[in-house]
């Protein structure tokens, strides 16, 4: 099976000045990032720590970020990335329950934490470069992350991701993706989202360039499109709402982009709008569709988004259904197995338990997702937990969001349940229309309501239309529905 260091020890030593990782202000060669994640190491392992105890590593797509993920797993600790955006309740949270034993940061962070913080940029300034012996390395069923995810009960949970599970899916990548030939892989996702995974560990292990953007140059467009028309970006990685922002300056296309040659999509349903649109803009492109929670490193299906699939069906399917991974239950939950099923939830054995059951001698994902079959290929419809109940019905929200997102003046939708005393009262629609509204708000929702109807019954229809310029969007690259409730109340 690949060793993920071993493979990255092997670029650096073949090609040394060979760019690592790029931002618009920043770069590390593969010599540097593999000598300085040594010095972190050396640091780590002269502390004298637990194996396998968690790293907390802070900050936001900086190089020494990679250099400290790097030099944890070669002292036998997984790292638990935390972006600087985290509130600093959640970063406390985190530390808590991963029983963290240090913090590594790159950016500023009050300094009031309950575990040591050190500076990586001053560690690797004083630390000296010893390498590391594969024996130290994190290996087989040792954890070598563990991110965490928003939990049901208000609580974040810690996903642990094994050597063993990553190796899988690094080489699945490889397998079934044009990943080896030479270019630069976008890398958009924060590290504590696992979509950053799917661009991070196959661009390192092949010998590629990573190209990070920041928060700050997606908020300022002008820099964002300039920081992209100077990347020489071939393999795009991102969520569907990242790209459907993009979309909305006509100038990205595959002039200004002329290397870009495959999109990877992963972490929200893919739309067939956008797919349509990135065809016409990106004509030299391959489009891939990929299905995966955090719980299962990352992705473990895909289709190629074609003209022919799109011709055929109205939804795009998450994978045929010959995939041997992924099988329905008889209530429609998609159940996954196979080498990439995580260790389970860090400190959660009922949790994990529940999530994670064994059947026979396989031990199985359920992941809360809804899905059907239909002419050779499988469909995601929704989440059980995206179930609401309003005046007796229960909805599925996303149902409604599908609709609305259909009609014609629409060009994206998200549904917000009001709440009032513990109790949904009422649904509200916030819109993103294709054209500027050159009549009265009112005057639209009446349409809007009007052509609902031929499709949803009167109880589906949302109460209330917001309309906004653009959906906002969280650190993760997915609509902030979290921002939309609190516009809600306002």
């Amino acid at each position: 099976m690949l060793s993920i260091l071993e493979a990255i020890q092997k670029v650096a030593q073949q090609q040394p000045h060979k760019t690592a990782y790029q931002t618009n202000s920043d770069s590390l060669t593969y010599d540097e990032l593999w000598h300085l994640s040594d010095c972190v190491a050396q640091y780590l392992m002269a502390l004298d720590l637990k194996r396998q105890q968690p790293i907390v590593v802070y900050g936001h797509m900086s190089p020494l970020q990679i250099v400290a993920f790097l030099g944890a797993v070669k002292a036998g600790h997984p790292y638990v990335p935390v972006d600087s955006s985290t509130p600093s309740e959640r970063l406390q949270i985190i530390i808590e329950a991963s029983q963290a034993c240090l913090l590594l940061k790159t950016e500023t962070l009050n300094s009031n934490q309950a575990i040591p913080v050190v500076e990586v940029s001053d560690l690797v300034a004083q630390a000296t470069s010893i390498p590391t012996e594969p024996s130290t390395w994190v290996k087989d069923q040792e954890i070598h992350y563990i991110i965490y995810t928003s939990g049901s009960t208000g609580k974040p949970k810690g996903v642990q991701i094994t050597a063993d599970n990553l190796a899988h899916f690094v080489a699945w990548m490889h397998d079934h993706f044009p990943l080896q030939e030479s270019g630069v892989f976008l890398n958009q996702a924060p590290y504590s989202f696992d979509l950053s995974v799917m661009d991070l560990y196959p661009a390192l292990v092949s010998g590629q360039t990573l190209y990070a953007i920041s928060q700050e140059q997606i908020a300022n467009p002008k820099a964002l499109f300039e920081s992209l028309a100077s990347s020489g970006i071939r393999v795009w990685t991102s969520t569907p709402s990242f790209a459907k922002m993009c979309l909305m300056n006509k100038e990205w296309d595959q002039t200004l982009m002329p290397s870009l040659n495959t999109f990877l999509f992963c972490g929200e349903v893919l739309p067939v709008s956008v797919s349509k649109e990135l065809m016409q803009r990106f004509p030299q492109a391959s489009i891939f569709n990929l299905y995966g929670p955090t719980e299962t490193t990352v992705a473990v299906s895909y289709v190629e988004v074609t003209k022919e699939l799109l011709g055929q069906f109205d939804q795009i399917p998450i994978a045929p259904i010959s995939e041997p991974n992924l099988s329905l239950q008889e209530d429609g939950e998609i159940i996954i197995s196979g080498p990439t099923v995580s260790a389970g939830y860090l400190g959660a054995p009922d949790l994990t338990l529940k999530a994670f059951p064994t059947i026979g001698d396989q031990r199985i994902y359920k992941t809360g997702d809804v899905g059907y079959e239909k002419d050779g290929y499988l469909f995601f419809s929704g989440r059980k937990d995206f179930q609401v109940k309003l005046h007796g019905y229960r909805l599925e929200i996303e149902e409604i969001e599908k609709q609305i997102g259909n009609l014609p003046p629409v060009a994206s939708c998200v549904i917000i349940p009001v709440s009032k005393d513990g109790e949904i009262v009422s649904l509200s629609a916030f819109v993103v229309l294709r054209e500027p509204l050159t009549d009265s708000a009112f005057k639209m929702t009446k349409q809007l309501k009007a052509l609902l109807a031929e499709y949803l019954p009167s109880y589906m229809i949302p109460k209330t239309f917001k309309y906004i310029d653009t959906l906002p969007l969280n650190t993760n690259g997915k609509v902030d529905r979290k921002g939309l409730a609190v516009m809600e109340t306002v």
